[in-house]
């Protein structure tokens, strides 16, 4: 009897270890030095977490603003999407893309920087802050994993890794 407690005890401590342990994966797209000087594409917006949205709202839309209504403590912010200037002619047919830094997002009052590089012809994903240090571990929103599920989900939207329905067109078209 006293082995079977023992060997109980010690599966509840290994467990309590295990997620206790558990940590924030770090960035898989790498900071890309010079981003603020990348040509702007879009503004759009992080919406507030009190925002309505019209009924017909595609699912991307609903799933953003879900996602990122924590940013700015609920208020939103502006968000700025730049293109590497090397891979513009490449976003405008929404890829394929070469390889390296393709995209940044910004929220501009946060100051999260979300990065879309590709690999091979994968995108891959990383949050960072405007010096370059890598943030995923602030919100589980902020993860490659969250951005990456998102990304392949909404295909129609998303093509090849990068997205292309700015919240402030579909928002103030109502």
């Amino acid at each position: 009897m006293s082995f079977t407690f023992r060997a109980l005890a010690r599966s509840i401590v290994a467990t309590a270890f295990l997620f206790s342990s558990y940590s924030f994966a770090d960035s898989n797209a790498s900071y890309p030095e010079g981003w603020e000087t990348w040509p702007v594409v879009k503004e759009s917006m992080n919406l507030p977490a009190d925002t309505v949205l019209p009924p017909d709202t595609s699912l991307f839309i609903q799933e953003s603003v879900r996602a990122y209504s924590w940013i700015n403590n609920g208020n939103g912010s502006p968000l700025t999407i730049r293109v590497n200037p090397e891979k513009l002619e490449q976003y405008k047919t929404h890829g394929p893309y070469s390889d390296g830094p393709t995209v940044v997002a910004v929220s501009e009052v946060q100051g999260i920087v979300w990065v879309t590089e590709h690999i091979g012809g994968v995108a891959i994903y990383g949050s960072y802050d405007r010096q370059g240090k890598d943030i995923t571990s602030m919100h589980p929103t902020l993860e490659p994993s969250f951005c990456q599920n998102c990304h392949t989900t909404y295909k129609d939207i998303c093509i090849n890794g990068t997205c292309a329905e700015p919240v402030l067109q579909v928002y103030g078209s109502k």
